[in-house]
């Protein structure tokens, strides 16, 4: 469709950028469609999509209107902008990027989608919008919000390059979605002091996102049932189908949590993991960390121009994803196709033809 393919012209900045001005010059010309809802801000290295789906699911089911953002997308970019679990319409999209565009000055991919999605809300009147940071916080173009609460799920090692080499430095950017007066949940990982000396309203949940879920869920200023809603997770999200999983593990840190999983879910049996990663991640420590646990490594085909080439891997054998689940089988192992958001589009088709099975 012609708007994707001007939307998908759309570059990042061509340098990191200083402040948050340019945002906020097109969310005013929009009339700043960002004050206009209350917002969960949500950052951090890794669970921070999960627990985005697993608050609005617990607030969907108590009633509320909530929109949801989050990034990148799996199948479909009306993934990343949802109210009450429905995707933003084809049409919705088309007529907002239209006037998103004719109003922006050099506009980035991230920073006109973000404003479609505060648009979309403000105009649909949710009662709750649960925003993902796309990268780090203080800079992220989310960051224009003024939150009732923010959480920070995680804090690792990831996109050294931008947020820094050191825990502290990436916590410092993250961080960066701290507003005084405004309470804060953060992971136990992220309990580093540029953030815990920032955050005065400041609690702690344990490592998981269930944890985390439940701490923000008192903060916050609605009356909820828990129920369910805190059970399910997004797609791609340790993803059982048969003895595949699916997960978008992407760094070192979430591929020990995946692989320790599996062990103690299938203690005893082989690993076998099916890969794609993004060029921009730490591919040496990544795959340090899956050799520690994977019996056999297949790399996959290369079908999205932000994965790694198969030559680029150091270990791995290049095979094709029906190929490799074919081996995974044979040595009755189980198959962890992991690695990034990217190589799950092209396995749509394999996925489907899986939860046929009996």
């Amino acid at each position: 469709m012609k708007h994707y393919d001007k939307l998908f012209s759309l570059k990042g900045p061509k340098e990191r950028r200083k402040d948050l001005s340019p945002v906020l010059a097109l969310a005013e010309k929009l009339g700043h469609p960002e004050k206009k809802f209350p917002t969960v801000h949500v950052a951090g290295t890794n669970g921070k999509g999960t627990v985005c789906f697993k608050l609005a699911e617990v607030l969907k089911d108590n009633g509320y209107r909530v929109g949801l953002f989050t990034s990148p997308h799996l199948f479909t970019y009306r993934e990343r902008i949802q109210i009450n679990g429905k995707m933003i319409s084809e049409e919705e999209v088309a007529s907002r990027l239209e006037k998103i565009l004719s109003l922006a000055k050099d506009p980035t991919f991230f920073d006109v989608t973000t404003l479609l999605a505060f648009d979309y809300f403000a105009d649909e009147e949710v009662d709750v919008a649960i925003v993902e940071v796309g990268l780090g916080g203080r800079l992220d173009a989310t960051n224009i919000v003024i939150p009732i609460l923010s959480i920070i799920t995680s804090i690792s090692h990831d996109h050294v390059g931008i947020l820094g080499a050191t825990l502290e430095e990436i916590a410092a950017e993250k961080g960066g979605i701290i507003r005084e007066g405004i309470p804060v949940v953060i992971g136990e990982s992220a309990a580093l002091p540029p953030i815990v000396e920032k955050g005065a309203d400041l609690t702690i949940a344990k490592n998981n996102s269930t944890s985390i879920v439940k701490k923000a869920l008192k903060k916050l200023p609605f009356n909820v049932d828990i129920g369910e809603g805190i059970r399910r997770r997004p797609p791609c999200r340790y993803e059982k189908k048969g003895d595949v999983i699916f997960d978008v593990a992407h760094n070192p840190a979430a591929f020990e949590r995946l692989f320790k999983t599996v062990q103690r879910e299938y203690p005893g049996k082989k690993i076998h993991v099916l890969l794609g990663m993004a060029k921009d991640k730490d591919v040496d420590a990544s795959l340090e960390m899956i050799e520690r646990y994977a019996d056999h490594i297949a790399l996959l085909p290369v079908e999205h121009p932000r994965l790694l080439p198969q030559e680029r891997f150091k270990i791995g054998t290049p095979l094709s994803a029906e190929e490799a689940l074919a081996f995974a089988k044979k040595e009755k192992a189980i198959a962890v196709i992991t690695g990034s958001f990217y190589i799950m589009n092209s396995l749509k088709p394999l996925q489907e033809s899986l939860a046929l099975l009996p």
